[in-house]
C-alpha cells in the first residue's frame, strides 16, 4: 500500500478488506509511508511493515525501497504480493522480478492515457482487478496484454438504521415535507452545481419540499465553492434549500434514512459509485448519471432512475415524476435495497479470494467478472 493516510474510497476498501479478512490466505500488510492505516492494521491483529519511498523522482531512494520489498517479499515467503493501487505497483513490479512471485494490483479508477498510466500498465503484472466494467474498459485500452477483471467494492452499512420518522424527528425534518439530497464533496465534477439548478423548477413544484447537499469544500476545487453558494443565493429558495456542510459520518446514514430521494448527477466519469450503493443499501431511491459506474449499479425504472449527464431539466423532470408516484418510490426502493446490499465487503472478500487463487493457478478464466 503506497499511502498510510486516508484520502479517499480506495483507502477505505482496503481498511474493510483487511477488517473483513479472507477465508483462503493469511494477510500481511506492507506500507511505503508511516501513517494511521498502519496502526489500525496491526490493531487488526495484522503484521504491517513500514517500507518507506519517497518521491519517484528520487532514483537511489527508489532503488533502496525496491531492495527492500524484495527482502520482504521473500522474508514473509510470499505466494502472491497485491499491490492495492496503481503506484505501488511501479515499485512491486521491479521488487518481484525473478523470485516467481505472482503479482496483482487493484485499478480504483478511470485511467487517463497518460504517460504515468500507460507505464503502469507495461510493467509486468499477472492480474489487475478493476473496480467496475468502465474501469476495466479503460484499463484494457492502456495494457498490452489484458488480464483485467472486474471486482467491484464492497460498501459497509450500520448494524442498524433508524426509521424515516425517527431520523426526521432527530434532524427537525417535518414528517410530511418531501425531503430530497445529495452527498458529495464539492467538486465540479461530482455535479453538486446540476442538483442546484435542477431543484428550482422542482421547488416550485413542491413548496413543501426541502432539498439538502451533504459535503464540504475539497482542496482539488477551491473555487466551486464560492459557485454554488452564488448560484444557491440566485435560486432563493430559503428554507427549501439546506448547504450543510460537511457531516461526520455517523450522521450520514440518518440523513439518508430521512429522505424520500437521493441524487447523483456526477459530470465526470465515476468509476463505481460507493455514495450509489451505500445510499441504495437504505431502501433510497438514487437518480444519477446514466454513464460509467453508477450505470452499472442502477437498473433503470427498476431499483433506481438513470438521467442523461449534466441535464439539469432531466433531473428535474425525474425528481418530480418519482415525487408525484409514492408507490412508486416505496417499490422502487425495495428493489433498490436489494441490488445496494449485494455490494458487500463480504462479497468483495470472496471476490479477491478468487481472483488470488486464479492468480496462483495460472488459470485463464482469470478475465470473468463476478457481477453481484
Amino acid at each position: 500500500m503506497p499511502l498510510a493516510h486516508q484520502q479517499g474510497g480506495a483507502e477505505n476498501l482496503l481498511l474493510h478488506w483487511l477488517q473483513q479478512g479472507s477465508e483462503k490466505y493469511m494477510l500481511v500488510c506492507a506500507f511505503l509511508q508511516d501513517g494511521p492505516m498502519v496502526e489500525i492494521a496491526r490493531k487488526l491483529g495484522l503484521q504491517a511493515d513500514v517500507i518507506p519511498a519517497s518521491r519517484l523522482t528520487d532514483v537511489s531512494n527508489y532503488l533502496r525501497t525496491v531492495r527492500e520489498l524484495r527482502r520482504w517479499m521473500r522474508r514473509e515467503k510470499l505466494s502472491l504480493v497485491f499491490s492495492w493501487m496503481p503506484k505501488a505497483h511501479l515499485y512491486v513490479a521491479a521488487a518481484s522480478l525473478g523470485t516467481g512471485i505472482p503479482r496483482l494490483w487493484f485499478q480504483h479508477g478511470i485511467p487517463a492515457p497518460d504517460m504515468l498510466n500507460r507505464l503502469i500498465s507495461r510493467l509486468p503484472t499477472d492480474g489487475v482487478p478493476c473496480c467496475s466494467a468502465a474501469s476495466q474498459a479503460a484499463q484494457r485500452r492502456l495494457s498490452p496484454v489484458d488480464r483485467t477483471t472486474v471486482c467491484y467494492p464492497g460498501v459497509t452499512f450500520p448494524a442498524e438504521l433508524p426509521t424515516r420518522e425517527d431520523a426526521r424527528q432527530t434532524l427537525g425534518i417535518p414528517a410530511e415535507a418531501r425531503l430530497v439530497g445529495m452527498i458529495a464533496r464539492w467538486e465540479r465534477w461530482k455535479g453538486v452545481h446540476v442538483f442546484l439548478e435542477a431543484i428550482q423548477s422542482s421547488a416550485a413544484a413542491f413548496p413543501d419540499a426541502i432539498f439538502f447537499v451533504a459535503g464540504g469544500e475539497h482542496p482539488r476545487d477551491p473555487g466551486y465553492a464560492a459557485e454554488l453558494r452564488a448560484l444557491a443565493d440566485k435560486a432563493n429558495l430559503g428554507q427549501q434549500l439546506r448547504l450543510l456542510g460537511q457531516i461526520p459520518s455517523a450522521q450520514v446514514p440518518v440523513w439518508l434514512s430521512a429522505a424520500d430521494l437521493i441524487v447523483h448527477p456526477v459530470t465526470g466519469a465515476e468509476p463505481f459509485g460507493m455514495a450509489v450503493a451505500e445510499a441504495m443499501g437504505t431502501g433510497r431511491v438514487v437518480i444519477a448519471s446514466n454513464s460509467a459506474g453508477p450505470a452499472e449499479i442502477i437498473q433503470n425504472d427498476v431499483n433506481g432512475v438513470l438521467v442523461p449527464t449534466g441535464d439539469a431539466a432531466a433531473l428535474s423532470t425525474a425528481i418530480e415524476r418519482m415525487l408525484t408516484s409514492p408507490e412508486r418510490l416505496r417499490l422502487m426502493g425495495q428493489a433498490a435495497y436489494v441490488r445496494g446490499r449485494s455490494f458487500s465487503v463480504a462479497r468483495l472478500s470472496e471476490r479477491l479470494d478468487e481472483v488470488i487463487s486464479q492468480t496462483l493457478a495460472g488459470r485463464e478464466s482469470f478475465g470473468a467478472a463476478g457481477h453481484p
